[in-house]
């Protein structure tokens, strides 16, 4: 692909940090179509995602492209902090482990809707997949407790901005 257009500066808020998070198996997601770098959400019967709760500001979406021997690769990651060791996060957060994968949508703090681990290119043969699960105690008495989980994915493309609102498909 050949370079075509510049790009100018927008001066419009520009917030960091991530709003939701939403979480769904890989196979429950029925199809996503794309058009021109936009994903559309269709769930099989009765399937939706579930969304996740994490302490405030304590999450973040990472993505890093190379290009290795003339192929592009990008690597999503997503890591949020779940307060709290009980049993009933500790029941949930187990679940992440599942090797099968899951699709996941991401809402900025701009109000943007991103999906990972799935690709225009690739589909959903790239899925989210835990990648690592800190749990902690912390040490000093005004430290948080809990886990910090990181969900990652490795495609050919960037992640898509998804017109459907997390609302809707939870």
């Amino acid at each position: 692909m050949a370079l075509a257009a510049g790009l100018s500066k927008d001066c419009n808020a520009n917030s960091g940090g991530v709003k939701r998070i939403a979480i769904a198996n890989a196979a429950d997601v029925a199809s996503v179509a794309y058009t021109s770098n936009v994903a559309a959400v269709t769930m099989g019967t009765a399937k939706v995602f579930y969304e996740f709760e994490f302490e405030q500001d304590t999450a973040e979406w990472r993505e890093n492209g190379e290009l290795i021997n003339g192929s592009l690769k990008y690597t999503q990651e997503l890591e949020f902090f779940i307060r709290k060791n009980n049993d009933t996060n500790r029941t949930a957060l187990a679940e992440l482990g599942n090797n099968c994968g899951y699709v996941v949508l991401m809402e900025d703090m701009n109000g943007t809707v991103y999906i990972l681990g799935h690709s225009d290119a690739l589909g959903a043969e790239r899925p989210m997949k835990l990648s690592a699960d800190a749990t902690s105690t912390g040490k000093e008495l005004t430290d948080l407790a809990g886990s910090t989980m990181t969900l990652t994915a490795m495609t050919t493309t960037k992640a898509h901005t998804c017109s459907d609102a997390i609302d809707d498909l939870i």
